[in-house]
């Protein structure tokens, strides 16, 4: 079947009732400019970095549709059944996504310069379009009448993908600083370098190879085989992300030396905050009693014996999932605790980190 009709060879369309009009009417001009944003945001939603951005954006491509056709048809009694239609339920969506976004920015001093990164040059590209979109709109409705839900919808797209566009340059911006963290990080595992990549004599621990794959060594210092090095803390984390992120979901990661005192804590983004205070206490817990904080569910029950035990440890002690002692050459060296899932994911995920890094009990 052909996609041209020739029809509009002489500069009309067709409405969806079958009136024809001119290409330059207010009418198609607004669905034109509609279209013209949806096209803004199928370019957004392979940019941006964050999951419920994306999911977002792909609804309101959606939705622009539900928007486009209503604007298609000029039939004032329209009201067939079935067709989508924007309304409050929308409007509200996009308010949720801006407060979510805004709670995660700094104020704003000044005007903001759009766009410093692809993600959110492409939003800011896409909130003009919103803007001109509005515009047409506005003037369309002094011609014709037009639901209050569709002029507060538009009006508040382009508040949404201004909030977005921040939050996704904000993203851009710490992932930034991450990575060169890390890029100066493995310059100083390399062999022979110390943190500022500067050649240093090595000098190897009296034992062999630990468990971590380090050779006793931390830029060249010898670590003892009951200490929790930063190197194995690091790889413990990255192996942690890594079956979160296969699972979908985001955790907080701890991790604290043999005697309790924390290491190593890192928040993925979108974690629960209450996971921010419970992760480091399973670490502790599986430190301070040395067993996987499942194993302390039934004991802490009224009649067994340690009956009572997180009441009087001041709320310090965790008796669900996600706890685990870590061992080397059989002796105790920290503790990892993982929160933010359900306890089966979240016992999953520090699972998967102990076995990747060789460093549970029986290793």
């Amino acid at each position: 079947m052909s996609i041209y009709t020739k029809t509009g060879d002489s500069g009309t369309t067709s409405l969806i009732g079958g009136q024809r009009i001119k290409k330059y009417h207010p009418r198609v001009d607004a669905y034109g400019t509609v279209d013209e944003l949806n096209a803004c945001l199928a370019v957004a939603t392979h940019l941006v970095g964050d999951a419920q951005n994306r999911l977002l954006l792909r609804a309101i491509q959606r939705q622009l549709f539900w928007l486009g056709a209503e604007l298609a048809d000029d039939r004032p009694d329209l009201r067939a059944e079935g067709v989508q239609r924007l309304g409050a339920e929308q409007i509200t969506q996009l308010e949720q996504a801006i407060d979510r976004c805004m709670a995660a920015l700094p104020p704003v001093t000044g005007f903001v310069l759009p766009g410093d990164s692809p993600a959110g040059s492409q939003l800011h590209l896409a909130r003009t379009v919103a803007r001109r979109a509005e515009r047409l709109l506005a003037r369309l409705a002094d011609e014709t009448p037009l639901r209050g839900e569709v002029l507060g919808y538009i009006n508040r797209l382009s508040d949404c993908l201004y909030a977005l566009a921040r939050f996704e340059d904000r993203r851009a911006e710490t992932d930034a600083v991450v990575g060169e963290v890390m890029r100066r990080y493995r310059a100083s595992e390399a062999p022979g370098a110390d943190g500022d990549g500067t050649a240093i004599p090595e000098r190897r621990a009296p034992r062999g190879n630990d468990a971590d794959g380090s050779h006793g060594l931390v830029s060249g210092v010898p670590q003892a085989a009951d200490e929790l090095n930063f190197i194995l803390a690091h790889r413990l984390l990255r192996a942690a992300m890594d079956a979160a992120g296969n699972l979908a979901v985001a955790v907080v990661m701890a991790i604290v030396d043999r005697h309790g005192n924390p290491v190593m804590t890192y928040r993925m983004h979108d974690a629960l905050l209450a996971a921010l205070d419970l992760a480091p206490k399973k670490a502790w817990s599986a430190v301070a009693l040395k067993t996987a904080t499942h194993h302390l569910g039934a004991q802490v029950q009224p009649g067994a014996a340690l009956y009572q035990l997180e009441a009087s440890s001041g709320g310090r002690i965790v008796t669900f999932g996600g706890g685990y002692p870590l061992y080397r050459a059989g002796l105790l060296i920290g503790g990892l605790g993982i929160s933010g899932g359900t306890v089966d994911q979240d016992r999953h995920i520090a699972q998967w980190a102990i076995s990747q890094c060789n460093v549970g009990k029986e290793s």
